[in-house]
């Protein structure tokens, strides 16, 4: 179970608490008048009015009040002596239910006098409710006033340091980081939203074995090639890195290719006699490749020496895709095995990876273990610093760094602390070292070790056994993470980190966590890992050119080129440059919006029409929105300091549903913000404004603002502004343009 960190502490609402400072007054009013009445005290629980049109709290204390009294006068004349608990319950239900109406009823009366609109006993409840009028001006006048403020908290003495998007130089940034830099952005907001001292941190993993394979492939294939525009040269890298990981797994990509033919496709295997006959006719090694399809059929180790010295594989990889193209063209009926599993691929689909694989099978698939010891021999070049190699890894670092930079802007991801793993190595060699010392690491099977469980004197396996130096002194993540969280916590003075890091690695961290514990750093017990899970694209809807998993930039620019024709399509009169822009709002918004509005730990799948949509969940529905709240202004030729002035003496009449159902979703951002921050969780935010902009719909459709007579014209003027202001500073929080016409 992750260790969860403590809530941050409740602080006094100074924006947006209009109704939670009623709400408490009514609370109190409550609990004076159980005072009053001589009961004794006892927690007042708030809900708000379940009934459409009103505006106010109800109780049901007085259910627990009638209870309490009930079982204290029968336990005075021992009525309930030796009763169990449900006995109890049977003999005090009726006289409890007789009771409560008429408390409830005294309850009220006591309260009466305190200014509230009304306040109603109901069926045992306390229903209090507020004079709209004037809880609606004071709202409106706090939200217009406090502007951008509007929704933020006092502040917190708590440091806390949020580390995200993460990404690898020598590597494209891809839709796993714009998750990750989404997430993280919106919490840092948030966070700060809610009161603390909040530092941005990234950490860059510009050393390990992806970098000695990505200047392998660039020295060994493609040096003199880079882009003459510095500014390609970072997606260009990543690019070389992609082609270097293939290279280097061709020859398992092959095989296990063959082997997902010889378990999932029965034609296949049925062919082997017919294939060993064509290869006696044409007189090649029909008896060696017959021994690799029966390894293969029964997911067998291969000789390496077989598929290396006589290169079967490439002699056989013909016929293979001819079986294929036979399958497709003359499809033969397979009787289903009892107990096989279902096929995961088509048949379309094992002929195009295998297309994929011939385009390489003569010239790569003969000189991979050649290639594998090359990339040995160029991770000792780093080993030992060669200055030369340690040039070229500073120069191409650079290139994957202002790639980053870029996109980081793009998203409005700012960064107050960098953090490079290339900056940890020795230090965390020192610290195993500390640990070993300190008796908390030892040394199991070669190995510095921290047997997590055993130190914390656990008997069920918890958090387990955590390698913290490989054998032959090399670093592992485990090394560098240790040192890096001993700087958060020393050099930066942190009171709580949090790690933005995918699901796979909730263990990983909880295990650092408990590490750090041991180590004696009280922080690690506001350690939070926050866990996301992958994002998905249907399948052919965006290209990721080279490698399997899809890139930023290729996303970004075909939601880019949607939007643009959206736009088009909906104000074809807005000046281009403006076009231009809201475009790119638009785009980038969805792109986001569609990262935060699905809880973390469930899987995104991206579907570039819904995320664009106007309609549904998504940012294009709020965006506009917040738009059309200020074409209302702009038509009416109003400005907010003017409607603020205006606040103090709003009169809607008597409030339509539609208003007050929007009034009490912009008094709510201070606690949805809250909540958000308590749970480290963007979605409450995302869902939020979703629910904002349905309400300002539901309002702008059922009451007519600028067509409204005075007063309410300016009172609904008002909420428009309001309610604008609000939707920006919702967005905001989640690092989501707000514009002014789409």
């Amino acid at each position: 179970m992750t260790d969860r960190a403590a809530p941050p502490a409740s602080v006094p609402d100074i924006a947006g608490g209009i109704v939670a400072r009623e709400e408490r007054r009514a609370a109190e009013a409550i609990e004076a008048a159980i005072v009053t009445l001589g009961l004794p005290p006892r927690p007042v629980d708030l809900r708000p009015l379940p009934f459409e049109g009103t505006w106010g709290v109800a109780s049901s204390v007085c259910f627990g009040l009638a209870n309490d009294a009930v079982t204290a006068e029968l336990e005075a004349i021992g009525a309930l002596e030796g009763l169990s608990k449900k006995e109890v319950k049977a003999k005090t239900g009726g006289l409890v239910r007789e009771r409560i109406p008429a408390l409830a009823q005294r309850v009220a009366d006591a309260i009466a006098g305190h200014g509230f609109a009304r306040v109603e006993a109901v069926n045992g409840y306390i229903n209090i409710s507020f004079d709209a009028n004037r809880m609606a001006a004071r709202l409106i006048g706090e939200v217009l006033e406090r502007g951008d403020a509007y929704g933020r908290v006092a502040p917190v003495a708590e440091t806390v340091m949020v580390e995200h998007s993460q990404p690898n130089t020598h590597k494209a940034f891809h839709v796993g980081h714009l998750r990750n830099s989404c997430l993280g952005v919106s919490l840092t907001h948030i966070l700060r939203a809610a009161g603390y001292q909040v530092q941005d941190a990234n950490y860059i993993g510009d050393i390990g074995m992806h970098v000695i394979k990505c200047l392998w492939c660039y020295e060994r294939f493609h040096r003199g090639e880079e882009p003459i525009e510095p500014a390609a040269r970072g997606r260009w890298l990543g690019e070389i890195y992609a082609e270097s990981d293939a290279r280097l797994n061709f020859r398992k990509d092959v095989l296990d290719f063959l082997h997902l033919l010889a378990t999932e496709d029965p034609t296949f295997v049925a062919a082997i006699d017919k294939m060993l006959k064509f290869l006696w006719r044409k007189n090649t090694e029909g008896e060696d490749i017959a021994y690799l399809l029966g390894r293969i059929a029964a997911a067998q180790p291969i000789k390496d020496e077989l598929l290396r010295e006589q290169d079967v594989i490439v002699k056989f990889w013909p016929i293979i895709g001819d079986q294929l193209r036979d399958q497709i063209a003359n499809p033969k009926p397979i009787a289903p095995v009892d107990g096989a599993p279902e096929p995961t691929t088509t048949p379309e689909e094992r002929l195009a990876t295998w297309e994929r694989l011939a385009e390489h099978i003569d010239d790569w698939w003969p000189h991979v273990p050649a290639w594998r010891e090359e990339v040995r021999e160029t991770f000792q070049r780093w080993e030992a610093q060669e200055p030369g190699f340690v040039q070229l890894w500073e120069t191409t670092r650079e290139w994957s760094l202002a790639d980053f930079r870029r996109i980081f802007d793009e998203l409005g991801a700012r960064f107050d602390v960098w953090f490079f793993e290339s900056e940890v190595e020795a230090e965390g060699r020192e610290i195993v070292q500390e640990l070993l010392e300190r008796g908390i690491a030892e040394v199991s099977e070669g190995l510095p070790v921290v047997k997590i469980d055993e130190k914390l004197g656990l008997e069920t396996p918890t958090y387990r056994t955590l390698p913290i130096l490989r054998s032959d002194g090399t670093t592992l993540y485990s090394t560098k993470d240790l040192a890096l969280t001993r700087r958060k916590f020393e050099r930066f003075g942190v009171d709580r980190a949090i790690w933005v890091v995918d699901v796979r690695q909730s263990l990983y961290f909880q295990q650092i966590f408990k590490v750090l514990e041991l180590w004696g750093f009280t922080q690690a017990a506001q350690s939070f890992h926050l866990p996301y899970e992958m994002v998905r694209l249907p399948e052919g809807v965006i290209s990721s050119r080279k490698g399997n998993v899809p890139i930023y930039d290729d996303i970004r620019d075909a939601v880019v080129a949607r939007a643009r024709e959206i736009i088009e399509e909906k104000n074809p009169d807005l000046a281009p440059e403006v076009k231009e822009t809201v475009a790119w709002q638009v785009a980038i918004g969805s792109l986001k919006y569609a990262m935060l509005a699905r809880d973390n730990n469930k899987v995104v799948t991206f579907d570039l029409e819904e995320a664009l949509s106007f309609e549904g969940h998504a940012a294009p529905y709020i965006q506009y929105a917040h738009a059309r709240a200020c074409r209302i202004l702009e038509n009416a030729g109003v400005i907010p300091a003017d409607l603020e002035a205006a606040a103090a003496s709003l009169d809607f009449g008597t409030p339509a549903p539609e208003e007050l159902s929007l009034l009490q979703a912009i008094s709510a951002l201070p606690d949805e913000i809250r909540e958000a921050a308590d749970d480290y969780r963007p979605l409450v935010i995302a869902n939020y404004v979703f629910d904002l902009a349905k309400r300002f719909n539901d309002f702008y459709h059922a009451c007519p603002v600028l067509q409204s007579p005075e007063p309410v014209r300016t009172a609904r003027l008002a909420l428009t502004a309001a309610t604008r202001q609000t939707l920006a500073n919702g967005l905001a929080l989640l690092g989501i343009a707000a514009p002014a016409a789409m």
